[in-house]
């Protein structure tokens, strides 16, 4: 969710939207919770945004809208909402594409009724599935990240502060050891050496590490005085980048760096005056991007050297998170005056989209998927999902698909494998991470061990529905996995 929930769409709604006198006052409610303490209190601001919500239901026709096949030809900006609920506000953030190619996000609808969740969102069924168990009492999930490991990486504050992982099945664990007294993690990436590293805005702000089995190791040191490091991102080489909204609580906003030893460095060379960087990304050539809420997008070049983009941006803008697209350009959530999802191209055009349909949400998370489109999340009246066309493609062409016992001793089968689109020039590979490749199903179910494109026939699977499926990734600045499933045929005897 936002952290900036004081300048978001409750208090312009309450402001410039005529509603009832009975919306505006729960409105007032809402907006007071959500400005109870902008130096790092987010429980009261999540608090905020459920009151508000109430309110913002009444707009949910004018936010919301019914959605269209997934993977048709579309505009680029083409919006599409998926509601995830019709009677409750629904508060999401962070939201990342996982290994099975579908969407994750986190449910942060922590209220007497339910628990905070983490998400997922097939792509190919639109079924939302929300998974809980696992996540401790007053766990509250943040951003997430794919990992080397064939699970979602995620960020976790709230009364038990910790860094989560979610299996393509759903099953959440959370760990804490390692962690400073009074953490707060918040972004995540998947860095160059195989860890993920996320930002730590709490009592001792840091930059920490966890490797796929779950080892927790923070740095401090080279922070600025008053430093509250938010956006993180892999950037080239071996060095991590993280914006840092130390202004945000009367400090110094700048750009930092940490290497894979820990070791930060901090600087504000190349930002404009008054700039206030918040998400952050890597992007096409070695770049790294960042949104600054001051009303910009700035790129990194893989020198060092930092620019900072305005023109194309509305009046009264405040970019807030940011993705590599599938179509070479860099997308970015706007929450500002006039709500918008927007793309920047390498040389720093910018052009944003909304259509009137974003007036009354607040665009948080965004990233790319399968689909050649970018999903974001949204605080709107009943809660949903997002998609933005883009000029990109879907990354499956041609479907896997099983060749017969006909032409192959001993009656195995084969994979021939998918086809698959370019992104901006760029093929998926087959070998990126360990669970990239070929498997095989029985009757639906995963076959142990059969991780190559031939299947040999076996008594035990003679006459069972047998399918395989290919898993490529597109490579950095990406990181976006997709999977393709054949069709099922009836297996052979040996």
């Amino acid at each position: 969710m936002s952290k900036r929930a004081n300048r978001g769409p409750a208090a312009r709604i309450a402001r410039e939207v005529r509603l009832s006198v009975q919306i505006r006052a729960i409105l007032a409610i809402g907006v007071r919770f959500a400005r109870f303490d902008r130096s790092g209190h987010k429980i009261g601001r999540v608090l905020g945004r459920l009151i508000a919500g109430i309110g913002v239901l009444a707009l949910a026709v004018v936010a919301v809208g019914l959605p269209t096949a997934l993977g048709e030809s579309q505009t680029v900006g083409t919006l599409q909402t998926f509601p995830l609920a019709i009677d409750e506000h629904v508060v999401l953030s962070g939201i990342a594409t996982g290994a099975d190619g579908n969407v994750w996000f986190a449910d942060q609808t922590c209220t007497r009724r339910t628990r905070c969740a983490i998400g997922r969102l097939s792509l190919q069924t639109r079924r939302v599935t929300l998974f809980r168990d696992g996540l401790a009492p007053g766990s509250i999930p943040y951003e997430l990240a794919p990992g080397p490991d064939g699970n979602v990486w995620f960020t976790v504050e709230g009364h038990n502060p910790a860094i989560g992982r979610v299996s393509p099945s759903g099953r959440i664990t959370e760990f804490r050891r390692g962690l400073l007294r009074g953490s707060a993690p918040f972004d995540i990436t998947l860095g160059p050496d195989g860890d993920l590293w996320f930002t730590d805005e709490g009592r001792t702000p840091a930059i920490g590490r966890i490797t796929p089995n779950g080892q927790i190791s923070e740095f401090t040191g080279g922070m600025f005085l008053g430093a509250m490091p938010f956006g993180i991102a892999a950037g080239g080489g071996d060095q991590i980048w993280f914006t840092d909204d130390g202004c945000a609580a009367g400090g110094t906003c700048a750009i930092g760096t940490v290497s894979e030893r820990g070791q930060i460095d901090e600087s504000v060379a190349g930002l404009r005056a008054g700039a206030e960087p918040l998400g952050m990304a890597s992007g096409p050539a070695g770049t790294v991007w960042f949104s600054d809420y001051s009303g910009a997008i700035g790129r990194i070049t893989a020198g060092g050297s930092i620019a900072e983009f305005s023109r194309g941006l509305r009046p009264g803008s405040a970019p807030y998170a940011i993705a590599a697209g599938p179509d070479g350009a860099v997308w970015f959530t706007d929450e500002g005056r006039r709500p918008a999802v927007g793309q920047v191209t390498m040389a720093g055009g910018i052009r944003e989209y909304s259509s009137g349909r974003l007036d009354y949400v607040e665009p948080v998370g965004i990233t790319a998927a399968a689909d050649g489109a970018m999903w974001f999340t949204a605080v709107t009246g009943t809660g949903a999902i997002w998609r933005v066309a883009t000029a990109g493609h879907v990354a499956v062409v041609r479907a896997a698909s099983v060749a017969g016992a006909g032409g192959f001793r001993g009656g195995s089968l084969r994979c021939r494998p998918a086809g698959w689109a370019r992104w901006a020039g760029v093929a998926p590979s087959p070998s990126t991470f360990a669970f990239d490749g070929f498997r095989w199903r029985r009757n639906g179910r995963l076959i142990a061990g059969a991780r190559t494109d031939i299947l040999r026939a076996t008594a035990a699977g003679a006459d069972q529905k047998t399918s395989c499926q290919e898993t490529v990734t597109y490579p950095e600045p990406w990181l976006v996995s997709a999977v393709s499933v054949s069709r099922a045929v009836v297996a052979p005897p040996p």
